[in-house]
């Protein structure tokens, strides 16, 4: 189901939680929505789920206008989306499988029905003969697992996922990540998942929008948004990355004022020897890696370039002529 904002704002008095905010969320896609706290994330998915109502602008499901429906239209749309949360939202006082038909018994599903259902999704989200547990026996990803099964038990058209990996491990993150990837494709939904790390984004998104003070200020493919970044934000979750062991290596804590994206081909390549032949130029390495983002290579290094500004630029616009996107360090005014 594809999902359509025009012009939607939230305030609350003074704080422009979200403004002037158009998009467009591709039907049968994993789609992110990233920004820091305060960003205005949980408002905009609050918007779009219809959990609230904007103070302007429109939504649509396809092409139904869903933000202005009645209370009977809402309670009837609303069947058609599942949600995940951060804290998993359980019933202690049922097992997992009465957690998962929760949804059902509300919507006064046949008992028969809702028994075969309840043990389909626990076989989906790999938790078979484990559905008569207590949910303080189960680990924090197994919760999660239950949370998705239920999510899903009345076969919604979109999926939300409010910084559902947050209080989780980065193992048990990876696996909830694949887990929700291989359902997405399974049951051809619509996933958007609000977060405000850029790991789950890489790892499970197909196109992210970011989000800053209530607008969006970067859209497009995961793919293109790692490669070339374009905002000063998206530049910021982009470096945290390089905290990721497995991913990016920085092996001295001074120093880079150039930061290199390779992507591809280009991340097989000699470019730096190349530059550095035809240049003089001398390259300082500070923190260098790859990442794979939606099955293709995209490298990443941290550099100081010398021995003078001159050789650096010439060494800069050399790169950038290989394909290769520099971002130089902005100085700050004397």
């Amino acid at each position: 189901m594809e999902i359509r904002l025009m012009n939607l704002r939230r305030n609350y008095g003074s704080l422009h939680a979200v403004d002037d905010v158009s998009l467009v969320i591709p039907s049968n896609t994993v789609y992110g929505i990233i920004g820091r706290s305060g960003a205005g994330k949980s408002t905009l998915v609050r918007l779009i789920s219809m959990l609230e109502k904007p103070d302007s602008g429109e939504v649509y499901y396809n092409e139904k206008r869903v933000d202005n429906l009645s209370k009977e239209g809402l309670i009837e749309e609303r069947r058609r989306i599942g949600m995940i949360f951060q804290t998993f939202n359980l019933f202690s006082s049922r097992n997992a499988e009465e957690n998962i038909a929760y949804p059902m018994e509300i919507c006064h599903m046949d008992k028969a029905y809702i028994h075969k259902r309840t043990e389909e999704l626990l076989e989906l989200v790999g938790l078979e003969g484990r559905g008569k547990a207590p949910i303080s026996t189960l680990s924090g990803g197994q919760k999660q697992r239950v949370a998705i099964a239920r999510a899903l038990a009345t076969k919604p058209s979109i999926l939300f996922c409010d910084e559902a990996t947050s209080a989780l491990d980065p193992q048990t993150t990876r696996s909830i990540l694949a887990l929700i990837k291989e359902i997405q494709k399974k049951m051809n939904l619509t996933v958007v998942m609000i977060t405000h790390q850029m790991e789950v984004v890489r790892d499970a998104c197909d196109r992210v929008a970011v989000l800053d003070s209530g607008h969006i200020v970067e859209e497009g493919l995961v793919s293109d948004i790692f490669s070339s970044p374009k905002s000063d934000v998206t530049k910021e979750f982009l470096s945290s990355l390089t905290n990721v062991q497995e991913s990016i290596v920085r092996w001295s804590k001074e120093g880079g004022h150039y930061t290199l994206r390779f992507r591809g081909n280009s991340t097989d390549e000699p470019i730096i020897s190349s530059v550095s032949f035809s240049t003089g130029a001398v390259f300082n390495i500070r923190a260098a890696g790859v990442q794979v983002v939606n099955g293709e290579e995209m490298g990443v290094m941290m550099a100081d370039i010398g021995p003078d500004e001159e050789t650096a630029r010439k060494a800069a616009a050399m790169l950038r002529e290989k394909g290769v996107l520099v971002e130089e360090e902005k100085k700050e005014a004397r």
